[in-house]
């Protein structure tokens, strides 16, 4: 229903859909008049009021009808009909003082047909005057009544108020006739004829779209598409706002500085609704076929408010940010503060604003800062990340970063400077897998930028800041210190560093870095625009973030990650991924720390046998495991609940369940601690005694509040506990106690058993007398509603009024005490998550100790020793997956690399042998041995290794510019660089990238470097051959390959899979080609040509090497001898490590050895 107020005289237009009373009349549905009956104007409840309706009579034209109170219509029935006109005439010369005085703004025309404005707070400025009036005197008590009810309707629909009119009157004729539409003059026209046309002129004026919605702009007036535009905010020029309808400003206030979101919006109380307006509701009809109200202005699209979290989920997934925008107030009250103002003497500068119901926005998700578990779609944590950038020279940049878990307000800082491949930040991100990047525009490199779009998921949302957004680094720490210190923030003097012990460690042990404070600073002027911001940094969880920790554990960076399908498949799912195999976590907690442990192994080897000691234990003690799942089944993520608690964003239900959830948690960890007494190692049970006793500190958060009954979401304090909890609590029962007296003096007053009647939502009807249909009541009583066996009357002069005041004081003290008790629950955050931590570790061990379980035999615990050099001996390997996959089919290999054997196999054989297979195989058991469990294979032993460097598979990047060799040799420079004797490198097939000739000057040269002068456990695969009689003299160096069974006349492969010593005898291209289906008429042209190159290259090097003495000696020994004479002439110096000294000259001496050995045997010759 809508109401229209005038200041001298309140008009009161309500729709007919609204009313019970009374049947259809078919004539007048006809006549388009009113459908309704009239009903008899006797009747005590017609006679309490007089209202005012509006009827059509004709295509676009409307008549004023005055009808009595709300069940009263003008009808027509079939005697009638021949009468209808004469009536129409009637009632229209009765009420052209209702005429719009022509100067009326044309705004004003819409109240009638907007159905989401907002109800206009009554102005009480007029009750006197309106008491005044007889004929309304009876429909006060029945207008106090509905003042409440009217701003609840299913729709809101709301009526502005509109200016107010110097006169009502109609208006006086001009001296000269003014010509209508039609072309008569406007002199021969009634005043309801009059009315109609200044009502279509409005209309058509109206009838126009937003003009600055027509030519959008950012706030600095830049337009779509052009440099520096800005999608989150929009420029609405003042002519516009003082266009705009209350509610209609309270809509573009918000929307202008949250353009680009789409903006959900609280309507109604008793049957809420979230609607979308203008683009959003275009956006929610095209995208999920919403019901779309089409309007000129203000289109509109609703949804229950109970499905917000569903459609809201729907939205996010297709990449749109969504805003929350919730009524901060009731209808009660909002009536309570505007009589508060009134009474202070306070005078608002915009009365229409204020009288409408008050709108906050509650919140901005977005894929990366989600914390609601309704919109959580998975365990695994959502990042999002703030990045800066600072350009160095030769071409190491500088980068600040801020990853930020917005579900359980966790920070992590980062600092670091990087190389030209920005291997740190790849390997950074593909770890995170972060949902959104957040950045400065024009701060990133092109190179940055290009790496993003590549390793970045697609779903990944880039959020971009304008120059003077996001803190600077002084701005930063002054935003810090007001948040963590309290107060204003200094101005006239820089902060102490040293005097900054209240700011959280993580953060002080970054402020030598301004990227980084720079970084955070972004990532906290962008919370606060989610209005976030305090919910998350008020939980103090800051983390320093080192993405490859080198020296501490076994380093993975984003190209092993990748290559060996650690975290996802080339495909990027995680079917067929380490991760996928291995996870056999049971809670939510666990499962993201266990990817911590996946992409951070150990190094230490004490570390690794304790925790292998714990997995063993586990894998013998099955009962352990069972007591487990009943402590962990039905746990919710208790790591994100105690962060929603800490943001008072929790259901009492949920916050309930997580004191019930704890106290099960402190029992159970108890229970497996005593159980644990009997396992050999004291890792599990270190780790159980670890754990707080969380009993106390349930019970001191409990002993606060009553036991709520079920299904109750709100917290009761315990009587004396809360002052004003029990003055309101008083107050009501007085109240209450006070009506119960009142009911029994109307009992005797009517002689009749009367009963109370109450709405079941909310306040809006309480305490109405429930009387027999057609009982004999006093006059005063208005009549509110009914059945045919009973009708409910209004009360007036009732204490009724002050009971829901109460009420709603009532509310307010509930929701303080409710924060109250939760801010009790936060005190103890440390403890409560310090248990969670021990759960999830311990939940970690029993996923290695189940993934372990499930491996096929054989299967083994690895045998660690600490060395000066890493090497690994593998009897029977088996790769996990694609052996868990294969059914028993797969064909384990003996892997050796290092110790008393080559440190590097130069790996040849055909396509499809399964060489890449083996690669990475042995990676992927190195990691599995390092996580501490068990591996697929008879026996394991190996020295831990301390990272895993690979250049694995032929692709280009064209977002980075870079061809497939450029690829090829960007990857192979970082892995020059950063291996070490305990470093295990994977090099699959380098140089193929280029000519022939280059690529394999390229192969054997690096080839060269690693077995000479790094000493890296590598696999080599290749496909140049001359490599293998090269390097053949060279002691680090083992010739292997996959073996095969060839029929050269068919052109047919048997790949056998093994891995055995020697030399492939080729790499059987055309063969592979036959495979593949090429014909056989370029097949056979391709076994020739390859042929005739064959013999071609190999004469010529038989004949350089009798035409020379040089060519005898291989280039790579050459380059030995080279180096040897460097080294004693003093050019060159022998490596610090003694690993790498020994090996140098351990090589040298082979080569020198080699030498000898050939020109003896010539001599002999």
């Amino acid at each position: 229903m809508a109401y229209k107020t005038h200041t001298k005289r309140k008009i009161v237009l309500e729709e007919s859909d609204d009313e019970v009373d009374g049947t259809i009349s078919a004539l007048a549905y006809k006549k388009r008049l009113t459908t309704r009956r009239q009903v008899s104007e006797s009747s005590p409840e017609t006679s309490a009021r007089r209202t005012l309706h509006i009827a059509p009579i004709a295509n676009d034209t409307y008549v004023y009808f005055a009808a009595l109170a709300k069940k009263a219509r003008i009808v027509m029935s079939e005697d009638e009909d021949d009468e209808a006109d004469d009536a129409i005439a009637s009632f229209s010369s009765r009420l052209t003082k209702f005429k719009k005085s022509s100067n009326r703004k044309s705004r004003s025309s819409r109240s009638g047909d907007d159905d989401d404005d907002d109800f206009i707070i009554p102005d009480h400025d007029s009750d006197e005057e309106d008491d005044a009036l007889p004929s309304r005197s009876a429909s006060r008590a029945s207008s106090r009544s509905s003042r409440t009810s009217s701003i609840n309707d299913e729709e809101d629909e709301v009526l502005r108020k509109p200016k107010k009119s110097t006169s009502r009157s109609v208006p006086k004729k001009s001296e000269g006739s003014s010509i209508t539409p039609s072309g008569g003059s406007s002199n021969f026209l009634t005043a309801a004829e009059r009315c109609t046309q200044a009502v279509k002129k409005d209309k058509k004026e109206t009838d126009s779209p937003f003009s600055f919605l027509l030519d959008p702009k950012d706030k600095d007036g830049v337009r779509p598409g052009e440099p520096g535009y800005d999608p989150r905010t929009l420029y609405i020029p003042k002519s516009s706002w003082r266009e705009f309808t209350p509610f209609e400003k309270q809509f573009w206030e918000i929307k202008q500085n949250h353009f680009d979101t789409v903006l959900f919006f609280q309507k109604g109380f008793y049957s809420l609704r979230m609607q979308l307006y203008e683009e959003d509701a275009v956006i929610g009809h095209r995208e999920f076929d919403l019901k779309l109200t089409q309007r000129v202005k203000m289109s509109m699209v609703g949804v229950p408010e109970m499905s917000f979290n569903f459609w809201a989920a729907k939205f996010l997934a297709k990449g749109y940010k969504v805003g929350r925008v919730d009524q901060a107030e009731t209808a009660l009250g909002a009536e309570m503060r505007l009589a508060a103002a009134k009474g202070k003497g306070k005078v608002s500068e915009d009365k229409q604003k204020d009288k409408i119901v008050r709108r906050e926005l509650n919140k901005v998700y977005t894929n990366g800062t989600l914390v609601d578990e309704a919109l959580l779609t998975d365990d695994q944590a959502g990042h999002c990340v703030s990045l800066r950038e600072e350009e160095g020279q030769e071409g190491t940049d500088s980068f600040g970063i801020c990853v930020l878990d917005s579900a359980t307000s966790e920070f992590n800082l980062s600092a670091f400077e990087d190389d030209v491949c920005r291997t740190r930040l790849e390997t950074m991100m593909r770890q995170l897998r972060p949902k959104e990047i957040i950045f400065t525009k024009g701060n990133l490199s092109p190179s940055t930028t290009r790496l993003l779009k590549v390793v970045l998921p697609d779903t990944c949302l880039w959020t971009s800041l304008r120059d003077v957004e996001g803190f600077n680094y002084d701005q930063a720490l002054k935003e810090l210190e007001k948040l963590y210190v309290g107060g204003k923030a200094r101005e006239d003097e820089d902060m102490d560093r040293e005097d900054m012990s209240h700011i959280p460690e993580a953060i002080r042990d970054l402020l030598g870095s301004k990227n980084a404070i720079e970084s955070l600073g972004a990532m906290m002027w962008y919370l606060r625009q989610l209005n976030i911001d305090k919910d998350i940094l008020t939980m103090r969880n800051f983390n320093v973030y080192d993405p490859m920790k080198r020296g501490q554990g076994l380093v993975l960076d984003g190209q092993t990650l990748a290559h060996i399908e650690v975290l996802l498949n080339n495909e990027g799912s995680e079917d067929g991924s380490l991760l996928q195999f291995l996870q056999r976590c049971s809670t939510p907690f666990g499962k993201r720390l266990f990817r911590i442990w996946l992409c951070m192994p150990l190094r230490n080897v004490d570390d690794i046998n304790a925790r292998l000691d714990a997995v063993e234990d586990l894998m013998q003690h099955p009962s352990f495991e069972a007591d487990f799942i009943s402590v962990t089944k039905g746990l919710p993520d208790l790591e994100r609940l105690v962060s929603r608690i800490h943001a008072k964003n929790c259901k009492v239900k949920d916050f309930l369940k997580a004191l019930a959830s704890f106290r099960k948690l402190s029992k159970g960890l108890a229970k497996l601690a005593d159980d644990s007494e009997s396992f050999k190692s004291r890792t599990v049970l270190g780790l159980l005694r670890s754990a707080p006793d969380l009993i106390p500190h349930i019970k001191n958060v409990e002993s606060r509040f009553q036991t709520p009954e079920r299904d109750q979401d709100d917290l009761i304090p315990v009587e004396g506990k809360d002052e004003e909890y029990d003055k309101n609590r008083a107050e009501m029962e007085e109240l209450e106690a006070e009506l119960d007296k009142q009911l029994k003096k109307l009992q005797k007053q009517v002689n009749e058993p009367l009963s109370y009647w109450h709405s079941h939502l909310g306040n809006k009807d309480i305490y109405l007398v429930e009387t027999k249909a057609g009982a004999k009541v006093p006059r005063d009583w208005v009549k509110s509603g009914g059945t045919k066996a009973r009708a409910l009357r209004l009360l007036s002069g009732s204490p009724i009024r002050s009971l829901k005041e109460a009420r709603e004081r009532k509310d307010a003290i509930m929701k303080s005490f409710k924060f109250r008790v939760f801010e009790e629950f936060d005190r103890d955050r440390g403890t409560w998550l310090r248990a969670v931590r021990v759960l999830a570790e311990l939940d970690c061990l029993l996923g290695l100790a189940k993934s372990s379980t499930a491996l096929d035999e054989p299967s083994c615990r690895p045998t660690l020793v600490d060395d000066e050099a890493a090497w690994v001996d593998f009897k029977s390997l088996r790769h996990p997956v694609l052996a868990a996959r294969s059914h028993k089919t797969f064909i384990p290999n003996d892997v050796a690399l290092g110790g008393d054997k080559g440190r590097i196999a130069l790996l040849t054989g055909p396509n499809m042998g399964g060489k890449s297979t083996a690669m990475r195989m042995t990676a992927t058991s190195i990691i599995m041995a390092q996580l501490g469990m068990y591996v697929p294979a008879k026996t394991a032993r190996l020295s831990p290794v301390d990272a895993i460097l690979t250049r694995m598979g032929a692709y280009d990047n064209m977002f980075s510019n870079a061809s497939t060799f450029k690829v090829e040799l960007d990857e192979c420079c970082k892995i020059l660089r950063d291996a070490t004797p305990k470093s295990f490198v994977i090099l699959d097939e380098l140089g193929r990238g280029t000519s022939t000739y280059d690529g394999m000057a390229i192969a054997g040269a690096v080839l060269h470097q690693l077995a000479t002068h790094i000493f890296p456990l590598s696999f080599f695969a290749t496909h140049y051959g001359s490599l293998t009689d090269d390097y053949a003299y060279h002691p680090n160096i083992r010739n292997m390959h996959m073996q095969t069974m060839v029929n050269d006349e068919e052109r047919e492969l048997t790949f056998l899979y093994k891995l055995v010593d020697g030399i492939a005898t080729g790499s059987f291209g055309t063969h592979v080609a036959s495979l593949a289906g090429v014909p056989s008429d370029v097949v056979s042209r391709a076994t020739v040509v390859s042929e005739d190159f064959a013999n071609q290259f190999r004469a010529r090097v038989e004949g350089k090497r009798a035409r020379t003495a040089e060519a005898r000696i291989p280039l790579v020994a050459q380059a030995d001898f080279a180096f040897l004479h460097a080294l004693v002439t003093g050019r060159q110096k022998l490596d610090k490590d003694p690993v790498r000294r020994k090996g140098v000259l351990t090589g040298l001496k082979a080569a020198v050895s080699h030498c000898l050995v050939q020109a003896s045997t010539k001599l002999e010759a």
